[in-house]
């Protein structure tokens, strides 16, 4: 479904994606693990058409995304939900969760979308007047994975989505993960917790300074000496 061909990212003078290729298959959760600054949120922005590759390829369900701006890669079905969550605070939940939904034509459909959203996370539906700067950390980063889905995505980017919580909140986004690789949403996750990110993907890269040093489903990468030593024995 998303595949990178050997993708270079320059910030001014840095190199910060150096000959990046992955290969993500429809119905597939694939994690990128790395350390902070080893590419995984810039890889996520290039796919997004936040940031410009310098050289390479992406290629979205067979068709080069050159050229697309942001906002028709969404409405191709691509959508990420950014590192920090960046609901709108002083919206409610039920605006946010429209905000995710902006470009849609099928506006018949959002009640049976919200539906969904709100059966998927119980506690959204209980708050979905409150102003979304009131709620906790985890329940920001429930909703901005619900207003993603709100796009009716087909590729969902999700970076650093545990980030700053606490573990039993990780478990509840690690189940949610899976859940919507099981009704068939492929996922592309960035994570620096390489524990869960092992743990929920079919296949993962490890990205070191920009590179992709390792791959591998995630268990044989959870198995492998030098992952383990590097990011998950800590």
């Amino acid at each position: 479904m998303l595949e990178l061909d050997r993708i270079d990212v320059h910030y001014a003078k840095n190199h910060v994606l150096k000959g990046v290729s992955l290969n993500i298959r429809e119905g597939e959760v694939v994690s990128l693990v790395g350390s902070n600054a080893a590419g995984k949120t810039t890889t996520l922005r290039t796919i997004m058409g936040l940031k410009a590759c310098t050289a390479g390829t992406i290629r979205f369900a067979g068709a080069s995304l050159e050229g697309q701006a942001t906002d028709q890669r969404v409405a191709g079905g691509i959508v990420l939900v950014p590192e920090g969550r960046q609901v709108f605070p002083r919206f409610t939940v039920s605006e946010n969760l429209l905000m995710g939904a902006y470009h849609r034509r099928d506006r018949n459909r959002l009640d049976d979308d919200l539906d969904k959203a709100y059966a998927m996370f119980p506690r959204l539906a209980e708050r979905r007047g409150q102003k979304a700067g009131s709620m906790s950390g985890g329940e920001q980063q429930m909703l901005a994975i619900a207003r993603g889905l709100l796009s009716r995505p087909r590729c969902l980017l999700l970076d650093e989505p545990t980030l700053g919580l606490a573990p039993r909140i990780v478990d509840e986004i690690s189940l949610t993960i899976r859940k919507l690789a099981e009704q068939g949403l492929t996922v592309l996750l960035a994570e620096q917790n390489a524990g869960m990110a092992l743990a929920v993907a079919d296949r993962a890269y490890v990205l070191e300074t920009g590179r992709v040093s390792l791959e591998g489903t995630g268990a044989e990468l959870a198995g492998n000496e030098a992952v383990r030593r590097n990011y998950l024995d800590n």
